[in-house]
């Protein structure tokens, strides 16, 4: 049983990994090439969600496109090593 919960959460862990890297590649129009999209589609939707509840403020603020980037790969970055911590629980 303790087996499969470890791996459980380390398979959460990596797919969160996943979308989180690519929710920061829609941010920037070097990530959206490498994707295949045209530089017109930047967002930073998708790095904010999966930033909650540290990018939670980005929804309530109008920020400018800089402070905004920021702020969701920081919230990002935060998740990651919340994330590890909580994957690597009893290994």
């Amino acid at each position: 049983m303790s087996r499969t919960f470890r791996i459980l959460r380390w398979t959460l862990f990596g797919a969160w990994a996943v979308a989180a890297a690519v929710a920061v590649l829609l941010t920037m129009p070097a990530g959206l090439g490498a994707l295949g999209f045209p530089p017109e589609r930047v967002t930073f939707l998708p790095a904010m969600i999966t930033g909650l509840p540290w990018s939670g403020p980005l929804f309530l603020m109008d920020l400018d496109a800089v402070t905004t980037l920021a702020i969701a790969l920081v919230a990002n970055l935060l998740n990651l090593a919340l994330g590890l911590m909580l994957a690597r629980g009893e290994d």
